[in-house]
């Protein structure tokens, strides 16, 4: 029954990593520290739980999902730069 669970959790979780890809990809975009650090302490109080529950895929999966706001937390937490308009100059 354990190994069902496990099945059907990372499936769930596998449809989030490429809705995260754009975002991650996607050098113009944005996601605010606190949202991204607060999604971190979150995905790893999951990746803890499904670990104690014996879900070692689940928690495989969710700690790749872990590793995107991780990046996004670092590399996508400040607004890109616009580019400059002639009229602005």
């Amino acid at each position: 029954a354990r190994c069902m669970w496990d099945a059907l959790v990372t499936a769930g979780n596998l449809i989030i990593i490429p809705a995260m890809l754009k975002t991650v990809l996607d050098k113009d975009s944005y996601i605010p520290r606190l949202s991204s650090g607060l999604s971190l302490i979150g995905i790893v109080a999951v990746v803890v739980g499904l670990l104690g529950a014996g879900l070692y895929f689940s928690s495989a999966v969710v700690f790749v999902i872990g590793l995107m706001w991780l990046y996004l937390f670092f590399f996508r937490s400040r607004p890109a730069r616009s580019p400059v308009v002639e009229a602005d100059v």
